[in-house]
Formats: C-alpha cells, structure tokens, sequence
C-alpha cells in the first residue's frame, strides 16, 4: 500500500511537470493547469492500477492455481466502471494439494483463497462431491450442509478433473 501511495504522487508529479513545460512553451495557458494535470494524473494512475491489479494478481499465482470465480464491480463513484466493470475480487482453488477424502462416493478436500484488492488473501477448506457437484464448507464439521453456489460447476470442473 505504501508503494502504491508513492507511485500515486510520483504519477501526480509528473503529470504537473509535463503541464509545466507545455505552459512554458504555450504563454497563454492558465496557471490552474499545473496542479489540474497533477489531479488527473493521479486518479488515472488509481484507475489504471485498478483495472490491472486482477492480472497481476493473477501472474503471482502459483501455476497450480486455478481461478474459478471474477467478481467484477462497479460503484457510482467509478463512473467508468459502468463502462467496464473491475475485477476487484476472484477466487481460486489450490489444484496442487487436493485430497481425496471418501473414494467411493468421490469426495476431494480443497482450499478455496479469496482475494481482494487491499485485503489479505481468506482460505476455507472445502469439500467437492464431484459425483454430484456439491460443496459444503468444513469449517464446522458439525453442521455440514451440501449444496451449491453460482461458482460450484468452476470448482467442481477444477477439483474433479
């Protein structure tokens, strides 16, 4: 986070410098130019760094990794995300560990991680019957219910291969 607040101001400063040389070589130019272009700047340095944050993310992945849910978002003071909503959360399955849990009925045991753009990455371990294409969670193996969610058809697909 902190290098993302000096990428910020450094995108502002020079920003504010290329305003500076145009309104050297253009005389007439306002003088409100310089910290309007600064301004700018730094919003489009936050936008941009928005829109490539999931791909980046994304490359830092383990190979094993397997993304099964984007979430795009937009928000009213994102006006541009209504144009082109932003991946701010997704989620993955960690194919590399999988564990077979009941052979017969076909159960595996898997990590979910969800991330979010300036959050800390949450894991909840899983279960997958992949002969039914249910999930339940096994954070409390007490009150387990099987069933399924709009991305359970991407995790089965990742963990059942």
């Amino acid at each position: 986070m902190l290098w993302e607040l000096i990428a910020t101001v450094s995108a502002g400063f020079g920003a504010a410098g290329i305003a500076l040389i145009v309104r050297t070589v253009f005389k007439k130019l306002p003088k409100w130019m310089i910290p309007a272009a600064a301004g700018l700047g730094m919003i489009g340095f936050q936008v941009f760094s928005e829109y490539t944050w999931f791909e980046h993310t994304r490359s830092r992945l383990p190979s094993e990794t397997a993304v099964v849910a984007e979430i795009p978002e937009t928000a009213f003071y994102k006006p541009w995300s209504y144009i082109r909503p932003q991946v701010l959360k997704f989620v993955a399955v960690d194919t590399a560990n999988i564990e077979t849990v009941d052979k017969e009925r076909n159960i595996r045991r898997a990590n979910l991680y969800f991330f979010e753009r300036r959050m800390s990455a949450q894991t909840l371990p899983v279960w997958i019957d992949c002969g039914n294409g249910l999930q339940t969670d096994i954070a409390d193996p007490s009150a387990q219910v099987w069933g399924k969610t709009e991305h359970t058809a991407n995790i089965v697909a990742a963990v059942c291969r």
